[in-house]
């Protein structure tokens, strides 16, 4: 009897210890897991602050012109690189014919509200004039969005016409054969087509579709893919009225933003 209870005393032990050696075993596996859990998780948050930092330094830059200025420029500038036709540098623009608000200062007033929109999307811009009071040339505004590092040039403007029924928005990019930079041809067509249908869609304008021109010194002295945005007519009552109208300028604004979203996206 007492061998009997000898026996079963020493089997117990052997169970208890192999059972403490189970539960050893485990918490290690599982204090291993968790080591390399929390691992992981840094690594991929440095991974997350590495990427975030990356995507902040390679941010798309925006150059944008609105057109015209205060005091325009009568002297003559070459329409294009090399060129022997000239054109004036720069004019003053024309003025709503109701509120009689010059239209550098709707240019100027919408391309801030487009700005302000492109960076909290992300994009980084540039602006050849934040002002009135500049002097700067078509073929002047051109070059400094060549050298900005941007990736497209939007040039902002109003229209008029001898009829006060016209009416509506377009844009405008070289055609395939410009003289001067017939190889942005294609991509500012697609931009010009991108950002025009946005604006109408946003606005409610009409879309007046895209007029190809080698006539523009603005766009033939460029070398990244360029827009002209016709944001609509001065010489209209209705339309005047609703240019210089704040909550219009941001839904125009709006609607050339997301035109940009949709020409780096495609």
């Amino acid at each position: 009897m007492k061998k009997y209870l000898m026996l079963l005393i020493f089997a117990v032990c052997l169970c208890i210890g192999g059972c403490q050696k189970k539960e050893n075993a485990a918490t290690s596996q599982e204090e291993t897991a968790s080591a390399k859990t929390e691992a992981s998780t840094k690594k991929e948050a440095a991974a997350t602050e590495e990427s975030a930092s990356e995507t902040k330094e390679e941010k798309i830059k925006i150059a944008i012109d609105p057109g015209h200025q205060k005091e325009q420029m009568t002297e003559q500038e070459p329409i294009g690189p090399g060129a022997s036709e000239m054109k004036p540098m720069v004019s003053s623009g024309t003025e709503g014919v109701v509120t009689g608000e010059p239209e550098y200062q709707v240019n100027l007033e919408v391309s801030l509200k487009l700005k302000n929109i492109l960076e909290a999307k992300g994009y980084s811009v540039y602006m050849t004039r934040e002002t009135n009071d500049v002097s700067l040339s078509n073929q002047e505004r051109a070059q400094m969005a060549n050298g900005s590092g941007a990736s497209v040039f939007l040039r902002l403007h109003c229209n008029s016409d001898s009829s006060s029924s016209a009416n509506g928005a377009l844009t405008m990019c070289p055609t395939a054969s410009n003289p001067y930079c017939g190889e942005i041809a294609s991509e500012s067509r697609k931009l010009s087509s991108l950002v025009g249908s946005s604006l109408c869609r946003r606005t409610g304008a009409q879309n007046r579709g895209i007029i190809e021109t080698d006539q523009m010194s603005g766009i033939n002295w460029c070398e990244i893919p360029v827009t002209i945005v016709e944001m609509g007519f001065m010489s209209n009552p209705e339309e005047d009225r609703k240019l210089s109208d704040d909550q219009y300028q941001t839904r125009l604004a709006e609607g050339i933003a997301e035109g940009v979203d949709r020409y780096f996206e495609e």
